[in-house]
């Protein structure tokens, strides 16, 4: 178990982190002794915005992440010298729990909003201009990646990483969480899930608590849905695909084997090795579903055809290729959970949940819903 209290030296010089006026830098007490009043199960953005709202209110807060590092899939790889995000892509602006952390309380000049726009593209590879009104719209990022954003939010929480939490267990007046090492690592009068429906799931399986409480909550969580995504990165030289009018692609009549095309050099000059190009081709999720078991040469060589195809030109094989597979990459829309049916069984035992099954898997939404089922939490608290 790791504890992440802040940023990296070297990542904090590389995000040249400022405006942290108002953000806790030490400990509180209650946190360092592993007392805090709310365990946090996640440290993707849902749960870090979580935190800080907390936090503002004067609650004791620690998060338990069972990845290495925080974010969720607002990530960012390095590789070869490619810096690029295989999650989530940007951050919608003009939302204003969003803008209110972007632009204000995690201000740095490592933002960048994306200059060109985002047109379409058909099942027939017919491409067409983007809705006007949708490009007018910013689209956030960071010039050394996404993962910036929860960097940047991390530094000052009391945050361990790969640290899972496999089993709760209610007292009566508190919570008893246990690692994976079937360990106590905390005992808390709050706790805040913000992991997947699925794997929210699988935790209350494995807690003890109240038979009505467990029955409940399985019926509840188990009726959110994910698509699958596979995600893949392709490089080759400049020189190969020539600058397009557009950032990216997506389809629109849902029936594209791919669903998302990005040149991720259009996100800052730091992305890519001069005299390079880098595409991020996310992969429907029925197509995602039917390829998940093909290794990554397999598929970056079956992505390359598809690109070919949508392009209009042959492309030879990527110099560089990366997959990165997300089995719960976005809850399917009419499957999203209804918050009051969920807490209207949990609040009386001070266990509360968030995350994309509610509100779906983008990241300003993840943000503003972490927010709600903070406030959610105090309100319950009064």
């Amino acid at each position: 178990m790791r504890r992440l209290v802040s940023t990296t030296l070297e990542a904090e010089r590389e995000l040249k982190v400022h405006n942290m006026q108002g953000r806790p830098e030490i400990m509180r007490e209650q946190e360092r002794t592993g007392q805090a009043e709310v365990a946090v199960i996640g440290a993707g953005l849902s749960g870090l915005a979580a935190a800080h709202v907390l936090r503002d209110h004067g609650l004791s807060v620690v998060l338990y992440e069972r990845e290495e590092q925080v974010g969720g899939r607002a990530t960012t790889r390095m590789r070869s010298g490619f810096c690029f995000d295989p999650g989530a892509q940007y951050i919608h602006g003009q939302a204003p729990v969003s803008d209110a952390l972007l632009l204000e309380r995690f201000a740095t000049p490592e933002l960048v909003a994306i200059a060109k726009p985002v047109w379409t593209f058909d099942s027939q590879n017919r491409i067409h201009e983007g809705d006007p009104r949708l490009n007018s719209i910013p689209r956030w990022t960071y010039q050394h990646g996404l993962l910036t954003l929860a960097q940047l939010m991390a530094h000052g929480l009391p945050v361990y990483t790969g640290c899972e939490i496999t089993r709760l267990a209610y007292t009566g007046q508190s919570w008893l969480l246990f690692s994976d090492a079937a360990k106590i690592v905390a005992e808390v009068p709050y706790v805040l899930v913000t992991a997947p429906a699925p794997q929210a799931a699988a935790l209350i399986t494995t807690s003890e608590l109240p038979h009505s409480l467990q029955q409940t909550l399985l019926t509840e969580l188990g009726r959110a849905r994910y698509r699958p995504l596979l995600s893949l990165a392709l490089a080759w030289p400049r020189r190969t695909l020539p600058p397009t009018p557009y950032y990216a692609l997506v389809n629109s009549d849902k029936a594209h084997p791919i669903s998302w095309l990005a040149r991720e050099e259009e996100k800052g000059p730091t992305r890519v090795p001069p005299e390079w190009t880098l595409l991020i081709v996310q992969l429907a999720p029925d197509y995602s579903r039917a390829h998940w078991s093909w290794d990554d040469q397999a598929l970056a060589e079956r992505a390359t055809a598809l690109l070919s195809d949508l392009l209009g030109q042959q492309l030879p094989k990527p110099d560089f290729y990366d997959v990165q597979r997300w089995p719960l990459a976005l809850p399917e829309p009419e499957t999203l959970l209804d918050a009051e049916a969920v807490h209207g069984t949990s609040a009386p035992y001070r266990l509360f949940f968030s995350g994309d099954a509610f509100i779906g898997g983008r990241a300003h939404l993840a943000l503003a819903q972490g927010q709600e089922s903070a406030l959610r939490l105090l309100a319950h608290r009064r």
